[in-house]
């Protein structure tokens, strides 16, 4: 991996925000908005300019001298940042309320839900949001015969990485870790935690803030 793309890649909280500039310049181009600037999405997310011009530097939008940035070239550019352009083949594994929940959620951009997978007879043969669910021991050859890129994980933290495990020799790519374990993958898995309780930590410290700085 060459050093401009690791600098790049190490720009989480521009990466993060991409979706959501992707989103704007998805309803511009409904629209019929072909230029937009970066003071005009800075108003309609509650950025800064120079906040926008930084994350969109990332993926090196085209641009019009003196105009802005032109819409379909970069949505273009973010999609082909994020290989985007062809959703990725995703499974979950865990189809417990945060499971099923995930199945329901219509905004993810980068995946399409293929299958899920459980251990719980009662659950397995049922579909979840229109997403069949498997038993989990035959996770294998389905990963193999399909295909599948990314595996959402969603289990109980007490049996996440004897999952991990279990599905490691498989030919995955990458796992979306939702449970509270720290999992060790192997090398040529690429791992991402999302840590709820970290989004819950940091919505509370805004709350006492604002309580803090109110003149009521």
């Amino acid at each position: 991996m060459s050093e401009t793309i690791k600098k790049r890649l190490g720009k989480v909280p521009s990466i993060r925000r991409l979706p959501l500039y992707l989103d704007r310049l998805i309803d511009c181009k409904n629209k019929g908005i072909t230029i937009v600037t970066s003071s005009e999405l800075a108003k309609e997310m509650g950025m800064l300019p120079i906040v926008v011009k930084k994350d969109l530097q990332l993926v090196e939008p085209p641009t019009k001298k003196r105009a802005g940035y032109l819409v379909d070239g970069t949505i273009d550019a973010i999609q082909s940042f994020l290989d985007w352009h062809q959703p990725y083949s995703a499974v979950l594994i865990g189809v417990g309320n945060l499971g099923s929940a995930l199945l329901g959620y219509h905004g993810f951009n980068g995946i399409n839900f293929i299958g899920a997978f459980d251990i719980d007879k009662a659950k397995i043969g049922q579909s979840i949001h229109g997403v069949p669910v498997h038993d989990l021991n035959h996770f294998s050859s389905f990963a193999t015969k399909k295909k599948i890129d990314i595996v959402i994980l969603a289990t109980p933290a007490s049996v996440a990485q004897e999952t991990v495990n279990k599905i490691s020799m498989s030919p995955i790519k990458a796992i979306w870790n939702f449970t509270p374990a720290k999992l060790h993958v192997l090398p040529h898995i690429a791992l991402q935690r999302e840590d709820l309780s970290a989004g819950l930590a940091e919505l509370c410290a805004k709350i006492k803030h604002n309580k803090q700085q109110s003149f009521f």
